[in-house]
């Protein structure tokens, strides 16, 4: 019987071709446009993977730049594989360009090779592979390409909801962690929002789910001897510091933190939850920052799992809840500060915003929700997915320990039935994604070819 494993890694050159393509492509939301319903950078990205499906035999719809579908192969059933082609800002502090798709040191350097456009277009051509061996399977493949999940899942809602595609009888998705997430936390997004004053300006992040690794504030002039004393003293961790300008007769304050994905905030350090700490430290009244800091001298602090402000909850299955600000601005006369709460999956959803609105309400902010809550999942480790995909990462891997996970990111597996995350994150792979410089190992690249080839075949079989 022929070895696919091996089979497999003779795309490798292919691939990687594609894959450079594809990161070339700047692929983060932007304002909507005539046919682009998340800008042209979503859209562009999305038609290229599907050319590349169909420039490899199979079947590629578009619809409506929201969402792709590559298919391939017959049966009343069907296999799922659902990713996405959007991608998270760059950031700063790249040492190659962020959408260069560049390689060195035997690694490709790229916003999205790893989150996650490298493992979908590793799945397209493990795909590819078994088409061209001829392998016979039960399952219609499907692979279901978003262009949206990184700010709001539009694209599986025009999918499943306005569409009414059916779900696939079992499904998975690249975009976490091995061996298998059974779980995932729930989510909760929103913003706080108080009046402003028009005498200060502040800017943090651009999107919810990562932690802003720099803030920007301007200030009168006239505060500018009590910022620099307060700045002497003012114990800095690490390289985590806060620098004093002046510039256009205004006082300047820039923090700097450290980025990382809302779902593992303790990998980061959060610019503006320090910065805003420090200005609540300083005697200064300006409306709306002064109840902002205060909230965040007082509540927050530098912690991301709520133990000072009363919201800490943990749970054997998934661990302990976190919480995220990622984004400052202001906007029509108030003062926006974004939350995101990842929470254990036994936890109340609907009491926990109830707790945070209560909570905010005594430094005179309003809690905003953005969305519906989305749930937790829970897929029972004992299932025949979990244990197939465990055992086939195992096999190849040889983990001692494959044990299933759960987490605090969202992945697609919430919206569609009977689905799970499946890597891409190998326990030896270094976690770059939301990060500057994300990057594959090409190494690495060929264990995940041999995985998800594997998983396909025998899921679909």
């Amino acid at each position: 019987m022929v070895n696919i494993q091996e089979e497999v890694l003779k795309y490798k050159k292919d691939l990687i071709s594609s894959l450079q393509e594809s990161l070339r492509i700047k692929s983060v939301e932007e304002e909507p446009c005539e046919g682009m319903p998340f800008g042209e950078g979503p859209a562009k990205a999305l038609q290229h993977f599907l050319k590349v499906g169909e420039s490899l035999g199979f079947k590629a719809e578009n619809f409506d730049n929201y969402v792709g579908q590559i298919t391939f192969g017959e049966g009343e059933e069907s296999l799922g594989i659902l990713g996405h082609v959007d991608v998270v800002p760059e950031g700063t502090g790249w040492d190659f360009g962020a959408y260069s798709g560049e390689i060195a040191n035997n690694k490709l350097y790229g916003r999205g090779v790893l989150d996650d456009k490298g493992p979908m277009m590793i799945c397209l051509y493990a795909m590819k592979c078994l088409k061209d061996l001829g392998i016979p399977l039960k399952k219609q493949i499907r692979m279901i390409i978003g262009a949206n999940e990184e700010s709001g899942w539009g694209c599986m809602t025009h999918y499943f909801d306005t569409l009414k595609k059916p779900h696939p009888t079992l499904s998975f998705t690249p975009d976490g962690s091995f061996p298998v997430i059974f779980a995932e936390k729930g989510m909760c997004r929103g913003v706080l929002k108080v009046k402003a004053g028009d005498n200060f300006s502040i800017k943090a992040g651009k999107v919810f789910n990562a932690v802003p690794e720099k803030t920007y504030l301007t200030l009168p002039l006239e505060y500018k001897d009590i910022v620099v004393e307060a700045l002497k003293d003012y114990n800095f961790e690490n390289d985590y510091k806060i620098e004093c300008s002046e510039k256009d007769g205004k006082l300047e304050l820039l923090s700097l933190g450290k980025a990382a994905h809302a779902a593992h905030p303790d990998l980061g350090y959060n610019s503006l939850s320090a910065l805003l700490g420090f200005v609540n430290a300083l005697d200064i009244k300006v409306a709306g920052l002064s109840e902002m800091a205060k909230y965040f001298g007082e509540e927050v602090k530098l912690e991301f799992n709520g133990k000072s402000c009363g919201l800490y909850y943990k749970d054997e299955e998934s661990g302990e809840i976190t919480i995220n600000y990622g984004m400052a601005y202001v906007e029509d006369g108030d003062l926006y500060v974004s939350v995101d709460i990842r929470y254990p999956v036994t936890m109340d959803g609907e009491k926990l915003e109830k707790d945070l609105s209560n909570l905010v309400a005594k430094y005179g902010l309003e809690f905003k929700q953005n969305g519906k809550n989305s749930v937790p999942l829970y897929i029972d480790k004992e299932s025949f997915l979990v244990k197939e995909l465990t055992n086939i990462y195992q096999e190849i891997t040889k983990d001692p320990n494959p044990e299933p996970i759960a987490i605090g990111g969202g992945t697609y597996a919430k919206a569609v039935k009977n689905c799970v995350a499946f890597g891409c994150l190998l326990k030896t792979m270094e976690d770059t994604m939301h990060q500057k410089n994300e990057a594959m190992d090409l190494d690495d690249m060929e264990t995940l070819l041999k995985i998800y080839i594997e998983a396909i075949y025998r899921l679909a079989k």
